[in-house]
């Protein structure tokens, strides 16, 4: 069951950042997606408060990684090298989407408000992926 679980939220985390790729791929080859990109970030700025929710997400996964690895090096002996792979993985996935959180903006990256949350939504699923793998390996003696 846990196998298929995992298998699951990393084909989920690999659709989320396929889809991110394509309405970038796609706001920079078609003039009507990038029209239709600038009018729907106008609408997300009117609608609420973008840059504290990007923040208040970014800070919400920073700190749900830091728990996770600090757990996934307290079992150092009870880890499996899947495992540490996928925590690497994590590491780097969480790394790149606050910096891309922090650094890009809006006016660098026209898909920027809809590419931000696949990237997060894609972070946030491995983090919980590494989650469940620390939480249940097994202590054996």
């Amino acid at each position: 069951m846990k196998k298929i679980l995992f298998v699951f939220l990393d084909l989920l985390s690999i659709a989320f950042l396929a889809g991110g790729y394509a309405i970038q791929y796609f706001t920079k080859r078609k003039l009507g997606m990038v029209r239709w990109v600038v009018f729907k970030n106008k609408q997300l700025q009117e609608q609420m408060p973008v840059d504290v929710l990007k923040y208040a997400a970014a800070a919400f996964v920073l700190i749900l990684a830091v728990f996770t690895l600090a757990g996934f090096l307290k079992k150092k002996a009870h880890r499996k090298k899947p495992d540490v792979v996928m925590a690497i993985f994590m590491a780097a996935l969480t790394a790149g989407y606050l910096g891309f959180t922090i650094l890009a903006s809006e006016n660098s990256i026209r898909s920027y408000y809809l590419v931000m949350p696949m990237i997060g939504a894609a972070a946030l699923l491995q983090v919980i992926r590494n989650m469940i793998a620390v939480r249940t390996c097994k202590y054996e003696k």
